[in-house]
């Protein structure tokens, strides 16, 4: 098989800005604000072999000074298993198979950001975090919404007004993390707008949980809804989100457009987190009434049901007819995830790649959750192994 040569590249990109004075996310115009983007550093498109062109992994090592160790649920202290190793197991397995070629993240314009999340929420993330030490851990005392608390001296207790739990802390390193998170999903937009097929952002924090102005779920920028901001200025945008958990933050910064589809597969929120949304009969608001698709699922559902279900998600991505698609994934759907209870292997990956890719959309693969360590590369490589630029053929 031959190899496909690489696309052109643009050297500059349109973007969003701005949520609107009802603090929601306004749709990207391509002359708000024009970005300039090198992309020197790609070079050409490697052969594998006569393999197809490997996916662009969007990637950096940013992340790793955010390295809480324990999470608080319910009062009591566990081992948080959001953990710096997570985006190397992935990088690692997926170039060890060949299928991966690392892309470093392009600095974008704090715009892009303050687009989809309250500034003073980004502003409080970047302040309180530059003043905590280098071995320092807040966590949120709880969540408040009187904005009362502000005024205290009180680091944690400020937190609250911005947190919906205790399980997002700060460090001195998070905001600088989460910040570069955002950089890696907005690249991989740019590549997507810029003729590739599949990307993949290898993003760490995770942030499918965060809301407009609110941290919680160990995310504390929502990655996928501010790439699809940006990619919703060359047209409709879906996002499918195929984590173990609901994607509330996900859900409520789109919830009343009808330019960015939520499509979501989670875990019933009458028995899994978040809880509070995630629910059938949540279809949108306003303009975006008919716009969100909540597919809850039953505990220990394996392939083939799942696989049904996914079907429909796939249908409703298929009529609504995206520009282009982010696919928040996460793989804690797997058997072995500590923290999640669904029953898919880890081969069963590459059968959800083969069906998001069947749409035939250009695709953006944003790392969301999943914590089963020792099968994290193996079902990184099982899912981009089913994309049709991830195969690599026999020698």
């Amino acid at each position: 098989m031959a190899c496909r040569g690489p696309r052109d590249i643009p050297t500059g990109f349109s973007a969003a800005l701005g949520p609107d004075s009802a603090g929601q996310v306004r749709p990207a115009r391509n002359a708000d604000i024009e970005l300039g983007a090198s992309w020197d550093n790609l070079g050409p498109a490697e052969c594998l072999g006569g393999a197809l062109l490997a996916v662009p992994l969007v990637c950096s090592d940013v992340h790793r000074g955010h390295a809480p160790k324990l999470q608080t649920v319910d009062g009591q202290l566990y081992d948080h298993p959001e953990t710096p190793a997570r985006p190397a197991l992935v990088r690692e397995a997926l170039e060890a198979a060949g299928l991966a070629r690392s892309v470093a993240p392009t600095a974008h314009d704090v715009r892009l950001l303050d687009a989809v999340h309250e500034p003073k929420y980004r502003e409080f993330i970047r302040d309180t975090c530059a003043e905590l030490g280098p071995e320092a851990i807040l966590t949120p005392v709880g969540v408040s919404m009187d904005p009362a608390v502000l005024e205290r001296s009180d680091p944690a207790e400020r937190a609250a007004y911005y947190s919906f739990g205790q399980d997002a802390p700060l460090m001195q390193a998070t905001y600088r993390a989460a910040r570069e998170a955002v950089d890696v999903a907005l690249t991989g937009a740019d590549l997507v707008r810029g003729g590739t097929v599949d990307a993949f952002a290898l993003c760490r924090p995770p942030g499918h949980h965060a809301e407009h102005d609110r941290m919680g779920g160990f995310c504390y920028f929502n990655n996928a809804v501010v790439a699809a901001n940006l990619l919703s200025g060359d047209g409709r945008v879906a996002i499918l989100d195929v984590d173990y958990h609901h994607g509330n933050g996900s859900q409520h910064l789109a919830y009343t457009r009808d330019d960015i589809l939520y499509v979501s597969l989670h875990a019933d929120p009458r028995f899994a987190y978040p809880g509070f949304s995630g629910h059938a009969n949540e279809r949108g608001r306003g303009a975006g009434v008919g716009f969100n698709l909540n597919l809850p699922l039953p505990p220990h559902m394996q392939i083939d049901a799942y696989m049904d279900v996914l079907d429909r998600g796939c249908e409703a991505v298929a009529k609504f007819d995206p520009r282009a698609l982010v696919v928040s994934l996460g793989f804690d759907t797997h058997r072995e995830d500590p923290i999640a209870v669904l029953g898919l292997y880890s081969e069963d990956f590459g059968r959800l790649a083969e069906r998001i890719a069947g749409l035939g959309t250009p695709r953006l693969h944003v790392l969301e959750g999943g914590y089963a360590l020792n099968r994290l590369g193996e079902s990184a490589v099982a899912y981009v192994q089913g994309l049709p630029g991830g195969t690599v053929a026999d020698a």
